[in-house]
């Protein structure tokens, strides 16, 4: 529904001072604090106004309004021009990736420099192996019978899985196969390699044709398993924060969720559109448990592939805040990968 001009610098002003403050907003605290260029009976009539239309509610018997998810949700729709971080936070993320090389390590400074910039908990995801373009294959020998493969990825990923083997494979058997198996696919995307690999079966000698076709399946389905990406979580604290939520019930539902890998990566996924962050509020989220939390998320690049990174907090998060830090951060983690993919 369009506000117009009147209602919009009311229905702001009472979002912007909920957020600062956490306590419910009346006509008083809006005329004190904010110039709207309207009398304090107009103010009482559009906050009425307001709330019929469903942008505010009314909690208890207080005298002041809060915004609902509806309310939130135009707020985010009409931030425009979101700018970028300050340049002592724009400092801080450099530095704060410096020296870093190591995949893991990144993703979870990440996810700690997030935090702090938001004082929000931040959830940072590992780009999915299937679009990964692979730098190297490795087959170490665990017995005679057993083979860990290694596959290690354009950014630095290492994804590993043991195979067992239907018949023994000795020490040459398996170098000779891991050269093979280089020629194939080194360049090529994970989620490509079944064909590579099909292709490749007519170089392989029938003495080591099983070996091979064990080996080949094996790496088709890491390209497949979606469940190994890993989350990394920084600022868990900030959900039991002073003011942040109004039920011990709702930070211990938020606190489980956070426990659980796969909620996670749904609640970012679904997150996800087709801006450069998106924003989830309250009741639009998929997971109901979270449906008190609002999710600010983008996706970052990671040569051919794209990982996913954001924040999630109250209802009540400064947007603007959030989704700024979200898109710096993302940014400048892409652009790290990119130096460590070349």
């Amino acid at each position: 529904m369009e506000l117009d001009d009147r209602k919009a610098r009311v229905l702001r002003a009472v979002i912007q001072d909920f957020i600062q403050t956490a306590l419910p907003v009346g006509s008083k605290t809006l005329v004190e604090r904010y110039t709207l260029g309207i009398s304090p009976a107009t103010v009482r009539n559009e906050l009425a106004a307001l709330e019929e239309q469903g942008y505010l509610s009314h909690p208890h018997t207080s005298a002041g309004r809060v915004p609902t998810d509806i309310g939130y949700r135009w707020y985010v729709d009409t931030l425009r021009n979101l700018g970028s971080v300050a340049r002592a936070q724009q400092d801080a993320i450099e530095r704060h990736f410096d020296g870093v090389s190591d995949m893991e390590e990144l993703l979870l400074r990440t996810s700690v420099l997030l935090a702090s910039l938001t004082r929000l908990t931040a959830v940072v995801i590992q780009p999915s192996l299937d679009r990964s373009r692979l730098r190297h294959v490795e087959l170490v020998s665990l017995s005679r019978r057993a083979v860990l493969i290694v596959l290690i990825v354009e950014t630095g990923r290492v994804a590993k899985r043991v195979a067992e083997l239907p018949d023994e494979a000795t020490p040459e058997a398996l170098d000779h196969l891991g050269k093979h198996l280089n020629e194939l696919l080194v360049g090529q995307r994970l989620d490509e390699a079944t064909a590579a690999l099909d292709a490749g079966a007519d170089r392989v000698g029938p003495e080591g044709g099983t070996l091979y076709d064990t080996i080949a399946r094996t790496i088709g389905s890491m390209a497949d398993d979606q469940g190994s990406q890993r989350v990394f979580i920084g600022g868990q604290a900030h959900i039991a924060g002073p003011g942040v939520f109004d039920a011990i019930e709702t930070v211990q539902a938020v606190f489980e969720a956070l426990e659980q890998q796969v909620i996670l990566l749904r609640l970012l996924q679904a997150a996800i559109g087709s801006e450069q962050v998106s924003v989830t509020i309250g009741s639009e989220n998929v997971i109901e448990s979270m449906r008190a939390c609002s999710v600010v998320a983008a996706q970052y690049p990671a040569g051919d592939a794209t990982g996913n990174i954001g924040v999630l907090g109250p209802t009540r998060m400064d947007y603007l805040r959030a989704m700024v830090a979200v898109q710096a951060v993302a940014k400048h983690l892409g652009a790290v990968l990119e130096d460590v993919a070349h």
